[in-house]
C-alpha cells in the first residue's frame, strides 16, 4: 500500500483541481476511483465523499447525494456544513422529508448558530409544516444578520404578506430601506410593496357602488374639413405651333392675322 500513496495523493489533488475548474464529471471519476481503496486516510475518505455529495448535489441527485453525505457526517458528527448540505439533499429529494430535513437544520444551528443559510432553509421548512409564526422568526433571524441581503428580504416579506402580517412587512422593509438607501432595489421593492397594498385595500372595499360605477370616457369626435376640388383645365384647345421646317414669312402673316 505504501507504493499506492503517491498516486492516491495525486489522484486526490487532480480531482479538487478538476472541481476548481468546474469539470466536475472528471473530478467525480476520480473521487469514484479513489472510493475502490479501502485503507484510505480518514481526511481523505471523508474530503472525498463529501466532494461526491455536493457535485450530486448540484446535479440535483439528491439521493446519491445524501448517501455521501450521511458517510461524511460519520466521520465528523459536529461538522455543521455536512448537516446543512445533508438537509437541503433531504428536503429537496423525491419525497421531501422535511421533518428529518429540520432536524439536520437545528444540528447546524448548534454548531453555528449564526448560518444564515441554516436559519433561511429551517423557517421555510417550519413555514411550511404548518409552523409559520416560528418559521417566520427564523427568517428574521436571518435578515437580522444579513441586512443587506435583498432576496432573503424579498422571501420574509412574501411570507409575512401570506400571513397578513402587512405591519410587520412594513416595518422589514422600512428598516432595510432605512440601511440600505444607496441601493434602488430595495427602492423598487418598497414600491412594490405599496402596489400590492394598494390593490389588497381597494379589493377589501365594501363600497357595493363601486362596481355598479360606470365611468365614461370622454372622446372627441374628430370632424374632417371638405377638401377643395382640384382646380379644372382650360377647355380651349392648344395652339399648334409651325414645324422647324415652315415657311417664316407665312408664319408671321398668320401671326399678325392672329392679333
Amino acid at each position: 500500500m505504501t507504493s499506492l500513496l503517491p498516486i492516491v495523493d495525486q489522484s486526490f489533488v487532480a480531482a479538487v483541481k478538476y472541481r476548481s475548474l468546474g469539470l466536475d464529471f472528471k473530478a467525480a471519476k476520480l473521487f469514484r476511483s479513489l472510493m475502490r481503496f479501502q485503507d484510505l486516510p480518514r481526511v481523505m475518505a471523508e474530503q472525498t465523499q463529501l466532494h461526491l455529495g455536493e457535485i450530486a448535489l448540484n446535479q440535483k441527485r439528491f439521493k446519491q447525494s445524501a448517501r455521501h453525505l450521511s458517510v461524511a457526517l460519520s466521520y465528523n458528527e459536529n461538522n455543521a456544513t455536512y448537516h446543512l448540505l445533508l438537509g437541503k439533499a433531504i428536503a429537496a429529494g423525491g419525497n421531501g422529508n422535511l421533518n428529518q430535513a429540520m432536524i439536520h437544520f437545528r444540528a447546524c444551528l448548534k454548531n453555528d448558530p449564526k448560518n444564515v443559510k441554516a436559519l433561511r432553509f429551517l423557517g421555510v421548512s417550519l413555514i411550511h409544516t404548518n409552523k409559520a409564526i416560528m418559521g417566520l422568526s427564523y427568517l428574521t433571524r436571518a435578515c437580522k444578520l444579513q441586512q443587506n441581503n435583498l432576496e432573503l428580504l424579498k422571501l420574509l416579506v412574501r411570507h409575512l404578506q401570506e400571513q397578513n402580517l402587512h405591519d410587520e412587512a412594513r416595518a422589514s422593509i422600512t428598516k432595510a430601506l432605512f440601511l440600505n438607501n444607496n441601493n434602488p432595489k430595495f427602492k423598487c421593492l418598497w414600491n412594490s410593496f405599496l402596489f400590492h397594498e394598494a390593490r389588497i385595500s381597494q379589493q377589501n372595499t365594501n363600497d357595493p357602488s363601486l362596481e355598479q360605477r360606470q365611468v365614461v370616457l370622454p372622446f372627441l369626435k374628430i370632424v374632417t374639413k371638405k377638401k377643395n376640388p382640384p382646380a379644372q383645365g382650360r377647355n380651349d384647345s392648344p395652339e399648334s405651333l409651325p414645324t422647324p421646317h415652315a415657311n417664316r414669312s407665312k408664319w408671321k402673316k398668320n401671326q399678325r392675322r392672329v392679333k
